[in-house]
């Protein structure tokens, strides 16, 4: 057995599905009521609790969790039930995904265990993990019977795989690290409900036009070493809210490795279009040859964060003046090899 995560949270029908199977194989399962409420309140935590007291096992403390499993446990008190379809019933009626399962809006963390007492399904909502303690023929047969669960598998270390799997289960969340990739696939336009997408691909030097097909992305981000520019079609991606670009980043460096002069970069300017992604709240670029902003960053409304960092430009541009809505402006040029304590001093003064 091996701790298999899951590349994302089953949603819908696959998270009933896999409620199904949880209960029938697992014995018991967990939840925890963190009890930051005031006594006069009745929060959903409390409700889903009343629900589920017939099928009560047995009710800990954080210190009495911790004495009888020897690990470390967060504030709270933990419930433990019984395995039923009745008991399941409520899990799927009250949560529509694990991610459901995060306090305040419910009780924290479910987690499913054996009747030995070991993890079957573990989740930390908050953080977004999920995983099972099974073989990897297990969870490819998982897969294979609940559309929707997307395990990460050894099998996901070759790009075709990985995609075929994405695009078959049509994951709203994926991570395209350490492939070797010089270009993306132009499958990747099969993904249309991908919301999150990663990328950390060293030799990747353009995006390609089939990346801003993918209208219901809400969160992009690209490390690489260069990347030769934002395209203009980056002003497709209507519903993107958080857009990180990381360049002269490399997967691992040799002693007296240095990235490529910020004059040599490719990525120079922002693209005008930029001020068509009216959902954007955060915009960082970390090391690249950027001298001037564009004007258009003024439409963006909802940004709360701008970060144009190691970039060449001098001074606060107008346009940065004039965004008085903003939280948080970084526009510092650090030197390669910067001790972290010189940054903290920088930033203090600024």
């Amino acid at each position: 057995m091996v701790a298999v995560a899951f590349h994302t949270d089953p949603r819908g029908t696959a998270y009933e599905l896999l409620i199904d199977e949880l209960i029938e194989k697992a014995d018991r399962f967990m939840l925890v009521d963190r009890q930051r409420y005031e006594e006069n309140e009745i929060p959903e935590v409390v409700r889903v609790l009343e629900r589920l007291k017939p099928y009560l096992v047995e009710r800990a403390t954080m210190e009495e969790m911790m004495l009888k499993s020897g690990a470390y446990y967060s504030e709270g008190t933990y419930y433990t039930y019984r395995c039923t379809p009745e008991s399941g019933r409520v899990l799927k009626e009250e949560a529509n995904r694990f991610h459901d399962w995060c306090y305040p809006s419910l009780p924290d963390d479910l987690c499913f265990m054996t009747e030995d007492g070991n993890d079957y399904f573990f989740s930390v909502a908050h953080e977004h993990m999920y995983g099972m303690r099974i073989t990897y023929k297990e969870a490819s047969e998982l897969m294979e019977r609940i559309p929707g669960l997307f395990f990460d598998l050894d099998r996901h270390k070759e790009i075709d795989h990985l995609l075929d799997d994405a695009i078959r289960h049509q994951t709203d969340k994926l991570d395209i690290s350490l492939h070797g990739l010089s270009e993306l696939p132009e499958r990747i336009r099969e993904l249309k409900h991908l919301k999150e997408l990663t990328i950390f691909e060293q030799n990747l030097y353009s995006l390609p036009a089939s990346l801003f097909e993918l209208t219901s992305l809400e969160r992009l981000v690209i490390t690489t070493l260069d990347l030769e520019c934002i395209p203009a079609e980056i002003g497709k991606l209507k519903q993107l809210q958080e857009l990180r670009i990381y360049c002269g980043s490399p997967f691992e460096s040799a002693p007296g490795w240095r990235p490529k002069p910020q004059t040599e970069l490719g990525l120079n300017c922002i693209p005008p279009e930029i001020g068509e992604l009216s959902e954007l709240k955060y915009l960082e670029i970390v090391y690249s040859g950027i001298r001037e902003l564009p004007p258009e960053l003024e439409r963006l409304k909802n940004l709360r964060a701008l970060l144009v960092t190691n970039a060449l430009i001098e001074g606060t541009p107008d346009v940065v003046t004039r965004m008085h809505w903003l939280k948080y402006v970084d526009l510092m040029n650090i030197p390669f090899g910067t001790h972290w304590e010189e940054v903290w001093e920088m930033k203090k003064n600024m």
